[in-house]
């Protein structure tokens, strides 16, 4: 076990090093919601959790304040999820330094350790599930069996998908395992829930698809290959880099997919053919009906690769073990100038210049117009109109939503700033790509937004003031 101890702690080194110079963009949601008493319905643990350590580290702080606890949770997290792969792993008779160095190659591991996600947390409790699973099939007492159990339903509470995997983890027990294993995860989750309903009204696991729906279509196969690879190694999504630079990246994913399927082949399934299947199908089918083309939709899937590679005869460990010291170079190589890159950050803040505590900011989100105020402790309003329009489900709830929040902001003498929203910025798709599924164009997004003057301020930040100059 060695070797897998300090490949974790190497996995920890190296997403610390590799944590984006711009935390991504659910990062910015939950450190905001962190300093609130919000719930996220789909990661019901997890605010929670960031509120927790933000009380020990960083209590009353701005929410920029708690993004290095979060990011060490984050790390900590990989690092565990890692160990924990590799103990199970040697109990299932499986290589540990095979899973361990696998998994900590992986894109989606790697990406979820070095920032502000669910997913490490979520796959840390998995792979805590995975090895008191195979500590009970060993012979362990009832304590494996209740740290499975409790893994498990900490799992489904960080992300809502693992509750799937309660079907994987009973059938890897012994028959008389099951249902106290099955009945004790949802006695934990309903109660969690249910707790969580009676004291601030939560719609049951409402909110988990965060409004947006993707139909399915011809394409999807493809989408959900790619995003499968990009699990493996890092690959740019179209409208990040030309098309050979995104079929140059997707061939080193897909190869090492391919490698990993050949080097499997003809080995045992440590969990056994039942248990697996029933991972992998039902992740697979949400992975290719949710945002197919992430990373993190195939995160959940990786210990259950790396553990039937780490379970292959002995003459392929080592070609396994180069596969993942490949990966590992090709993600460092990729992701390295990615995670410098600071652009949204310095435009943020050149924007911030324009703004006073208190302003609401107007935008279309999901690109640098969010971190306005973020980094420079600048208390504004944000009002990101995907966001909203995912929340509240369609153009007519937004424009409401919109009058309503700009009327209280004018009531309350604050101004309302536009950003992103000028023709200067019609090259950037982020936001807008999303907002289509509801009808809001570039064009017509003006038509939402509240009467004003539209004062340019530079920057991309316009104030839209009021139309009687007399007004405050």
């Amino acid at each position: 076990m060695w070797p897998a101890v300090w490949i974790a702690a190497a996995s920890a080194a190296l997403s610390v090093a590799l944590a984006p110079a711009v935390v991504n963009g659910d990062g910015l949601g939950y450190l905001d919601a962190s300093t609130t008493d919000a719930l996220y319905p789909g990661h019901l643990a997890f605010l929670p959790l960031l509120r927790g350590l933000r009380w020990l580290f960083a209590s009353g702080a701005p929410p920029v304040d708690g993004l290095a606890i979060a990011r060490a949770l984050s790390a900590t997290s990989g690092a565990v999820a890692v160990l924990a792969l590799a103990a199970a792993a040697r109990r299932l008779g499986a290589s540990a330094t095979v899973a361990a160095a696998g998994l900590a190659a992986s894109f989606g591991l790697i990406a979820a350790a070095s920032d502000v996600e669910t997913y490490a947390p979520a796959l840390a409790a998995l792979a805590l599930a995975l090895w008191a699973i195979a500590r009970r099939q060993g012979g362990g007492g009832i304590g494996w069996l209740a740290g499975a159990t409790t893994a498990v339903a900490g799992a489904a509470l960080l992300h809502v998908e693992n509750l799937l995997f309660v079907l994987p983890a009973a059938l890897a027990l012994r028959r008389r395992d099951r249902a106290p294993l099955a009945g004790g995860v949802m006695l934990i989750v309903s109660g969690a829930y249910a707790l969580a309903m009676h004291a601030r009204g939560l719609a049951w696991l409402g909110g988990a698809s965060h409004g947006f729906h993707y139909p399915l279509r011809a394409a999807t196969p493809a989408i959900a290959l790619y995003g499968a690879c990009k699990a493996l190694v890092f690959s740019p999504y179209p409208y990040e880099a030309s098309w050979p630079s995104v079929l140059a990246h997707f061939a080193l994913g897909a190869a090492a997919l391919i490698a990993l399927v050949v080097l499997a082949r003809g080995g045992k399934l440590p969990l056994g053919r039942a248990a697996s299947a029933a991972w992998l199908l039902p992740y697979a089918a949400v992975g290719a009906a949710f945002f197919a083309s992430d990373s993190e939709r195939w995160v959940f899937l990786l210990p259950l690769a790396w553990l039937t590679v780490a379970a292959a005869p002995r003459e392929r460990r080592r070609a396994a073990l180069a596969v993942a010291a490949l990966m590992a170079i090709a993600n460092v190589a990729v992701w390295w100038p990615r995670a410098r890159d600071d652009r949204f950050r310095a435009r943020a803040h050149a924007a911030a210049a324009h703004a006073r505590a208190g302003d609401l900011v107007i935008s279309p989100g999901h690109g640098w117009d969010e971190y306005v105020g973020f980094y420079d402790r600048v208390d504004v309003e944000r009002f990101p109109l995907v966001y909203f329009a995912g929340a509240l489900g369609g153009r007519e709830p937004l424009a409401r939503a919109l009058a309503d929040t700009a009327a209280r902001a004018r009531a309350g003498g604050a101004r309302i700033l536009l950003v992103r929203l000028n023709r200067d910025e019609t090259a950037d798709p982020l936001g807008w790509k999303d907002l289509a599924q509801f009808g809001v164009t570039r064009d017509d997004a003006a038509a939402l937004l509240p009467p004003g003057r539209r004062v340019p301020l530079g920057d991309g930040v316009e104030e839209l003031a009021p139309l009687d100059p007399r007004a405050p």
